[in-house]
């Protein structure tokens, strides 16, 4: 389920920052069936499997300091699931798309609608998914050198 949601969040989120035309009709449905794959998966992340239960990666400071203090030191302790710092961007990346789907509805719909204001909140978080997906790619692609291909 989890791995479902992540490709089609790729898919989607291509579509929607990079072809397809702001404001346009496909754009919009596009938009409505990420707010719906989001909405699942926050769903999941309360009943779903283990690994995919969000108390179950969570990142606590203390476990993001000692991960990085360990990754500095040449070691990579396993992670079943998420490392702490995956887990921050995880957060990063879901933040960023509720905000970017639930503004871009709200620029059609209710007391903001239309309104420039609500356009650039929706620019806004739309521009910090486009730069924490970059981030994202780079760091997966940083550890999975670091691990030697052993990422799971």
């Amino acid at each position: 389920m989890v791995r479902v949601f992540h490709w089609a969040t790729v898919l989607l989120c291509v579509l929607n920052l990079f072809i397809l035309e702001e404001g346009a009709r496909n754009h919009r449905y596009a938009g409505y069936a990420l707010a719906g794959l989001l909405a699942l998966r926050i769903v999941w992340g309360f009943i779903g499997s283990y690994h995919a239960r969000f108390a179950q990666w969570l990142p606590t400071p203390t476990g993001v300091i000692t991960y990085l203090m360990e990754t500095i030191k040449g070691r990579h302790p396993y992670y079943a699931g998420q490392n702490p710092l995956g887990s921050l961007m995880i957060l990063l990346l879901l933040t960023c798309l509720v905000g970017t789907a639930a503004s871009g509805i709200m620029t059609e719909y209710g007391p903001l609608s239309g309104t420039h204001r609500m356009e650039e909140i929706h620019e806004f978080f739309a521009k910090g998914l486009q730069v924490a997906i970059f981030v994202h790619v780079l760091a997966v692609i940083a550890l999975d050198r670091l691990v030697r291909g052993d990422l799971r």
